[in-house]
């Protein structure tokens, strides 16, 4: 079944297959984004992922015009598209949700330890800062995403 899911794009391969520079921006303990660029069958294009004592809380995945989307636990499978049409604008999209709106994401997780984390604002601020320069720095830099420019 797993090897259907990657087949399909609606799951990852191992690491090291798709993910490029992958950059891990540690926020205060247990939180961190993690950055970095894939290319998939379904899209191509800058990441960014919210986590949580290691379990993905929400990510973006800036693949531009029709592909760009974000998936949010508990249903992380389920895709949410971006109305922005550029790779550029989901980036500035995926920033301003990651400040607005990740207290409320880990609040609604089901595990007790997620759901309590208090997100320090000014160092987030800061991590989601350092992200959304990564990620348009891929868009600007990586040759595979050039047509998304």
């Amino acid at each position: 079944m797993k090897k259907i899911l990657i087949k399909l794009g609606l799951l990852d391969q191992p690491k090291g297959q798709i993910r490029k520079d992958v950059e891990i921006i540690p926020i205060q303990p247990n939180l961190e984004l993690v950055v970095y660029w894939k290319v998939l069958r379904i899209g191509k294009g800058p990441t960014a992922i919210l986590q949580a004592f290691g379990n993905e809380i929400i990510k973006f995945d800036c693949f531009g015009k029709n592909d760009g989307h974000y998936h949010l636990a508990p249903n992380i499978v389920e895709r949410i598209f971006f109305e922005e049409e550029t790779a550029f604008g989901q980036i500035n999209k995926t920033a301003k949700e990651l400040v607005n709106n990740s207290q409320t994401y880990l609040e609604r997780q089901q595990e007790d330890h997620i759901r309590n984390i208090k997100i320090d604002q000014e160092k987030f601020s800061n991590a989601v800062e350092m992200a959304k320069k990564k990620m348009n720095f891929f868009l600007q830099t990586v040759p595979e995403l050039k047509d998304l420019r």
